[in-house]
C-alpha cells in the first residue's frame, strides 16, 4: 500500500466512491416501492 501511486490510489477510492454511491439510490426505490 505504501508503494502505491497516487494516481491509483485515487482510482481505488473513485471505484469505492462509485460502488457506494450506485445502490444508494436503488435501495431508495426499494423501500419507496415495498411500502
Amino acid at each position: 500500500m505504501i508503494d502505491q501511486s497516487p494516481q491509483e490510489a485515487l482510482m481505488g477510492r473513485g471505484i469505492l466512491l462509485w460502488l457506494l454511491g450506485v445502490p444508494i439510490p436503488i435501495i431508495i426505490l426499494i423501500m419507496l416501492f415495498a411500502r
